[in-house]
């Protein structure tokens, strides 16, 4: 995990670009959310170190807001500008679809959460295409996404979790339409993995996450994550028993706003890490470790 250290007018720039790259692969961004990004955040970069307390108390929530959202649009321009738009379709799909959905991820109801689930699908594509690492996003996967690594194809089902008493629930339908890619094709060299993002469970989108220094972030980030790990991995266990034993196991994510008061900075702070299941073969253990490498 990394803390990012641009500062909010090369974040509003990445942002401006990412929005550009979006239309040119063919995704209408019209009024809606990504517009209210961009002039909120705008807005913020331009007058911020001017403005009376009464101007920045009534834009800074909305700013926070929209730091974190557009995170995930730039990682996503980041990883993924240099395809050829002919291969981006499905990708194209996503962002298509997840242009729309409530402004504030706070404002999300189980109604409404489909936009922000076709971007951590987008995500998880593009946070793990790493050609230079020889891991490279299946933009033709049946599944969510896909992805091949050391030559094997894997199919990965995400899903975002709003409470942990859906956890199993979501695992065994993941597992699910994974066996049915890997039926679709029955090649040996195929593997499955399940994607879960945490980030509702951690926060709802309306606070920060503050520590002193970078330092105790990374560690409190750390924890977070063996925590998760250690609450939940029982519960993807017991599922994973029943299933395909190719499928490896689980790709956990989360994100958060967070402060690191020595440099007085607001950062959006992520995290991915792979727990694989119990008892696989060494070779689908080296498999993970290629992926979380390539991830890093």
């Amino acid at each position: 995990m990394r803390i990012p250290t641009d500062s909010y007018e090369n974040i509003w720039g990445d942002y401006v670009l990412a929005l550009s790259w979006m239309r040119s692969i063919g995704v209408e961004i019209t009024s809606g959310r990504t517009q209210f990004y961009e002039k909120v955040i705008g807005t913020w970069v331009r007058d911020f170190r001017t403005a009376s307390v009464q101007q920045a108390n009534e834009i800074f929530p909305d700013f926070v807001s929209s730091m974190f959202e557009v995170m995930d649009f730039i990682d996503v321009y980041k990883s993924l500008g240099g395809v050829p738009t002919p291969s981006l379709k499905s990708i194209a799909e996503k962002l298509q679809k997840g242009v729309n959905g409530p402004i504030n991820s706070a404002d999300e109801s189980c109604k409404s959460t489909a936009a922000r689930n076709f971007i951590f699908e987008a995500l998880v594509a593009a946070r793990a295409h790493r050609p230079e690492k020889s891991v490279y996003s299946h933009f033709g996967a049946t599944s969510d996404t896909g992805l091949i690594v050391d030559g094997k194809s894997v199919w990965i089902e995400c899903k975002r979790l709003t409470s942990l008493d859906k956890l199993e629930a979501n695992v065994r339908k993941a597992c699910n339409q994974i066996e049915s890619a890997l039926k679709r094709d029955a090649s040996t060299q195929h593997r499955g993995l399940v994607a879960i993002d945490f980030t509702k469970i951690i926060n709802k989108g309306d606070k920060i996450l503050v520590k002193s220094n970078d330092s105790d972030l990374l560690q409190e980030i750390d924890l977070i994550t063996e925590r998760i790990i250690q609450q939940c991995s029982h519960e993807w266990e017991k599922v994973y028993k029943t299933k395909n034993r190719k499928i490896l196991g689980t790709l956990v994510r989360f994100s958060t706003m967070a402060t690191s008061e020595s440099r007085n900075l607001i950062v959006r702070a992520s995290q991915w890490a792979i727990n694989p299941k119990l008892n696989i073969k060494s070779a689908d253990e080296q498999l993970l470790y290629s992926l979380a490498a390539a991830m890093k």
